[in-house]
């Protein structure tokens, strides 16, 4: 019974894409879902979630890990209901690139503040015939650094907008951005000053965050050497972090300010 409802599902999936490509009116938009990635969110420890609560499952396509990444598909159900959740995402078969890497994230909010949220990844086969992916969602312990928080501070791509309250600029459009994403395995940062990537191991306790022993490349990139250096120094003064919404304020050890990031994925076009 399930093959069927599947396979119907599929049916009408197509269906919809051949119509799509057959107006005039599509042209220019993403290409449209023929294919769903299924399976079960599953939260770690009993939570009983408030009726405005809301689920969302993402595909994501993080093959380029220099560059946010693309949103291949996302499942939204509101309200969430209580746990475990069925996964049900559909995308566009098409943009599943071959030998490259997808994964499933998900996150419960309420208000736009993140109650669960998973925090390891977790990869989509690339065999068409398997894709079936089960997540675990972790609840947020309640601390003053995350409270706002609506994305997950691990895994997140945070791309630099502000170094001591000066704007960091777009680079040039190819080029890559000044960004870093906290590893979820183990205790290390990686990302890139815009110029040469870096590489770091972070100490992270309650509002408490500390990077140490970076290394990064040695390229001479001259539009951009200025802000690389200015954030790898204040990268390594950083002694606390808050997020406010989708940002992450990373602070010394007065408070102050020194990097601001935003959370960025890029949409299908």
């Amino acid at each position: 019974m399930a093959r069927c409802v599947h396979g119907a599902v599929i049916a009408r999936l197509s269906a919809a894409a051949l119509c799509c490509s057959l107006l005039l009116g599509c042209a220019g938009r993403p290409p449209a879902p023929d294919a769903i990635v299924s399976g079960v969110a599953l939260a770690r420890e009993r939570v009983v979630l408030p009726p405005e609560a809301v689920f969302e499952a993402t595909l994501l396509d993080v093959t380029h890990t220099d560059m946010p990444p693309v949103v291949l598909g996302r499942q939204r159900s509101a309200p969430a209901g209580q746990a475990p959740f069925a996964l049900w995402i559909p995308y566009p078969s098409s943009r599943f690139v071959p030998k490259g890497r997808c994964e499933v994230r998900a996150t419960v909010t309420l208000e736009g503040r993140l109650l669960l949220a998973t925090d390891k990844r977790h990869p989509v086969p690339q065999d068409a015939a398997f894709r079936r992916v089960d997540v675990q969602l972790q609840r947020l312990l309640p601390q003053a650094a995350t409270v706002e928080a609506s994305v997950p501070l691990v895994l997140t791509y945070w791309r630099l907008v502000e170094i001591a309250g000066e704007a960091v600029g777009r680079p040039p459009e190819g080029a890559v951005t000044p960004h870093l994403v906290l590893q979820a395995d183990e205790p290390r940062v990686a990302g890139s000053g815009g110029c040469n990537r870096f590489l770091a191991d972070y100490a992270l306790q309650g509002g408490r965050l500390r990077f140490e022993r970076l290394v990064s490349n040695i390229t001479l990139c001259l539009p951009a050497s200025g802000t690389e250096t200015r954030f790898f120094e204040a990268l390594l003064a950083v002694q606390s972090f808050r997020q406010q919404g989708s940002q992450l304020v990373l602070r010394g050890g007065e408070g102050q300010a020194l990097l601001r990031f935003e959370s960025a994925e890029t949409l299908l076009n």
